[in-house]
């Protein structure tokens, strides 16, 4: 065999290794961001099964009322996201941060009590990495740190470039929505974008 060819199969070697690498690592931190967001979401439960809500009126009906936080090892939360198809409970930050993205979903932008929340996550398989697998029937589940619990259906997924920040952020008549999920696809270049309406209080 030539010197070139063994060049080449060397190469060769040394990219499926990378590839290899670059996955285990990828699988690694998904896990850990899912086992940290889980961590969270069981202190926020066990916080949350002393809250009261019997009193209160149902925020959806008093839109300017700002969702509640828990706090947990100095950082707010606002809510637990459930996805039973995709059996992910995770806690929900409630300030959008890259750093805070590599341990939970955030909110990025609304709030489910004006109907309009919309919620980022990273494309780990254990945050959002599965959710255009999802079907239109699929459930999404927000539940807020005072147990009001908001039961939404899928109703789009869509994909927006990351430019498209107003059509993520806004409702429309033709694009009627209570909760919005989105993630990046693994380039980077697209939102992978899933819209879901509420069906119960």
């Amino acid at each position: 065999m030539s010197k070139k060819g063994v060049v080449f199969i060397i190469i060769g070697v040394l990219c499926l290794a990378s590839a290899a690498a670059l996955l285990m690592f990828n699988k690694v931190e998904s896990d850990n961001a899912y086992s940290e967001s889980v961590r969270i979401a069981g202190i926020m439960t066990e916080q949350m099964k002393s809250a009261e809500n019997e009193d209160v009126e149902f925020p959806t009906n008093n839109p300017d009322r700002e969702m509640p936080e828990i706090y947990v090892e100095g950082m707010g939360y606002t809510g637990i996201l459930e996805i039973p198809d995709l059996d992910l409970m995770l806690s929900v930050a409630s300030e959008f941060d890259y750093g805070t993205l590599q341990i939970s979903p955030c909110i990025y932008s609304g709030s489910m009590y004006t109907r309009d929340l919309v919620i980022a996550a990273h494309n780990y398989d254990m945050h959002f990495g599965r959710i255009s697998s999802l079907n239109f029937d699929s459930k999404v589940i927000f539940t807020d740190t005072e147990n009001h619990r908001y039961v939404t259906q899928v109703v789009d997924i869509e994909t927006l470039r990351p430019d498209q920040v107003e059509e993520l952020t806004t409702k429309t008549k033709k694009n009627d929505w209570d909760l919005t999920l989105f993630t990046c696809n693994y380039s980077g270049s697209e939102r992978v974008t899933l819209r879901c309406k509420l069906v119960k209080q």
